[in-house]
């Protein structure tokens, strides 16, 4: 199956000097696959070793460490001859940590060696040990669940795919469209992007099969917890993963998930999101570039890894999905939010740091909430998630009303025949009555991955 990261590969692999690269990601999205994937592809001579079985004592050499001696090591265990055609690729680095400080030497040495170090625990494992990521001498790439076009790409959706990469802001949105559109979306949302679920779909396997390879990835996670936490925090990571399946898209509430102090239930979240189990959605003032900036950090909302997954733990069945109207069924659960939200946090693979925002207006009248914010080319952009193809937009006006945006996004399944438009509002406030107004880009769920190519033609 075919992944966007191949083409991150390719240019990261052809660029000299190559800094060794990082490979980022949580278990079962398909990290060892992609790199073996990708020398095969390019017919490059992979030499694999998996730290957690395979310990190299040279890493750990302090008295008379040497890139020579560890490259010799390497041969040996390998029982491979190191070539120009070489991609060293450690695997489960977390078994080996010491392996990352080291890699500052790879490139300072031997800048011509391909290297590529992969772990689903890294920064746990980092944090705990307090390591430190050897600045400006590494490079990183960040791999999700396939995305919506990925799947698409593995069902050989070729015409659909094809339409989709050429619709811009002045197309519209018509009826065939969106209903062949919507039909492929609950099939993703049922599939989800977990390579293996994705890999058993396309090869003819049974919906139950598909299950089958959910519950087992989700049984995973629950049994990676005790590996980055201690018996102390172990139920609280456990309390975070059930809440987060069960409140997708809604302000979290601390006392809601466990007893214990908020600073230690906030410290389980931090430890799942790190682990890429789940996806955390902080508010932000949107007063000022960077988002950052105006973070209100106990202030969040929590999505899941992967919307397959979710819908696992939800039970929700086939039949479920497509024998109710999108916008009766999509809302249940907060489902086009989590949709959103996984594609939105995929969006830049050069950044594994990169945070989702959210804007609350929380006051006793008027309260709003704008479901994403977004910044690009210097724009602080607000998005709107509808399920269907109704929807009112009263927070995003709430959000003019504060902010005078110049553009607004929204994310639905409405036919529309301008997907670019002057919208006003008439607001009420104790100075009498006043317009808003802003532009307002409206766009198909199923398009979030276009986001930046129509902002780009747009502004």
């Amino acid at each position: 199956m075919d992944r966007k990261a191949f083409q991150f590969l390719d240019n990261w692999y052809n660029k000299t000097p190559s800094k060794p690269l990082i490979l980022r990601g949580a278990r079962q999205v398909g990290k060892s696959t992609l790199v073996r994937l990708f020398c095969q592809k390019l017919q490059i001579d992979l030499i694999e070793l998996d730290l957690e079985i395979i310990k190299l004592r040279q890493i750990e050499n302090d008295v008379s460490f040497s890139i020579d001696k560890v490259l010799e090591e390497i041969e040996l265990v390998s029982g491979r001859k190191i070539t120009d055609r070489s991609l060293l690729f450690f695997d489960e680095v977390q078994g080996q940590p010491r392996v990352i400080n080291r890699l500052r030497y790879f490139y300072e040495n031997r800048p011509d060696l391909r290297l590529i170090a992969a772990g689903s625990l890294l920064e746990v494992t980092l944090d705990a040990l307090r390591f430190s990521m050897p600045v400006g001498r590494v490079q990183y790439l960040q791999l999700g669940p396939m995305t919506f076009s990925e799947f698409l790409l593995a069902k050989q959706e070729h015409v659909f795919l094809e339409q989709l990469e050429k619709r811009g802001i002045h197309d519209e949105s018509d009826a065939t469209w969106i209903e062949y559109g919507s039909h492929l979306l609950k099939e993703y949302y049922y599939v989800g992007g977990m390579p293996e679920a994705v890999q058993c779909w396309i090869n003819g396997g049974k919906k139950e099969d598909v299950r089958d390879i959910h519950h087992a990835i989700l049984q995973t996670y629950r049994d990676d917890i005790p590996k980055y936490s201690s018996n102390k925090a172990y139920e609280r990571a456990s309390d975070v993963f059930k809440y987060t399946g069960a409140h997708i898209g809604e302000k979290v509430v601390f006392s809601d998930i466990s007893a214990a102090h908020s600073s230690s239930v906030r410290s389980a979240i931090d430890l799942l999101a790190k682990a890429g189990v789940i996806i955390k959605t902080v508010h932000t003032s949107c007063n000022g570039l960077p988002l950052a900036a105006g973070i209100e950090p106990a202030t969040m909302k929590l999505f899941f890894l992967d919307i397959g997954l979710l819908n696992a733990m939800h039970g929700t069945r086939w039949s479920d999905l497509f024998s109710l109207p999108s916008e009766h069924l999509l809302t249940k659960g907060n489902m086009a939010e989590q949709f959103i939200a996984q594609h939105l946090k995929g969006t830049d693979m050069k950044n594994p740091s990169s945070e989702l925002y959210y804007w609350l207006h929380n006051r006793r009248k008027g309260a709003a909430e704008i479901d994403f914010i977004h910044s690009y080319s210097g724009t602080i952009i607000p998005i709107e998630v509808k399920a269907g193809k109704t929807g009112k937009i009263k927070s995003l006006w709430k959000y003019i009303e504060q902010r005078q945006p110049g553009l607004v996004v929204k994310f639905d399944l409405m036919e529309r025949r301008k997907r670019v438009s002057d919208i006003t509002h008439k607001a009420l406030d104790t100075g009498g009555a006043h317009d808003l107004r802003s532009t307002l880009l409206a766009l198909p769920l199923f398009e979030v991955e276009r986001l930046t190519e129509n902002l780009e033609d747009l502004l």
